[in-house]
């Protein structure tokens, strides 16, 4: 028993596809210009106001560091693995390229792991420090 036609699955495809870029595309135009709004406008209120909105005391610069340092490590990492599933297809059936790729993929794979635990528990300590220090 045949519900959809062969061919009418490329069209439907496409458009299902061209909706969602559509339905996208209008959700973050609408979302993007009413937080800047938004944040213009408190902005504005907190400069009259004389609130000084920069954030630049060290717990904040340290921990914008580093969420950047490990952002940085994780996109080496996801390199990483990607060269190795790249080495593997190139690999042309032989084994010895094929258990160097593996490695790459198991390495960057491992140092995922790393940086995501390391994450996890320089996000926990500076919590418990930030609440223990009332901030």
């Amino acid at each position: 028993m045949k519900f959809i036609n062969k061919k009418s699955i490329l069209p439907l495809t496409l458009i299902c596809f061209f909706f969602f870029l559509l339905e996208t595309t209008i959700v973050s135009a609408e979302t993007a210009s009413g937080v800047s709004a938004v944040n213009a406008g408190l902005q504005a209120t907190a400069g009259k106001a004389g609130l000084v909105t920069a954030k630049t005391d060290l717990p904040t610069i340290i921990g914008t560091a580093i969420n950047y340092l490990f952002g940085v490590v994780g996109v080496i990492f996801l390199t990483i693995t990607l060269v190795g599933g790249f080495l593997w297809m190139t690999a042309g059936g032989s084994e010895e390229k094929v258990g160097k790729a593996k490695a790459f993929i198991v390495n960057g794979i491992n140092g995922m792991i790393v940086i995501f635990l390391a994450y996890a528990l320089v996000y926990t300590m500076l919590f418990a420090l930030k609440s223990a220090t009332g901030g």
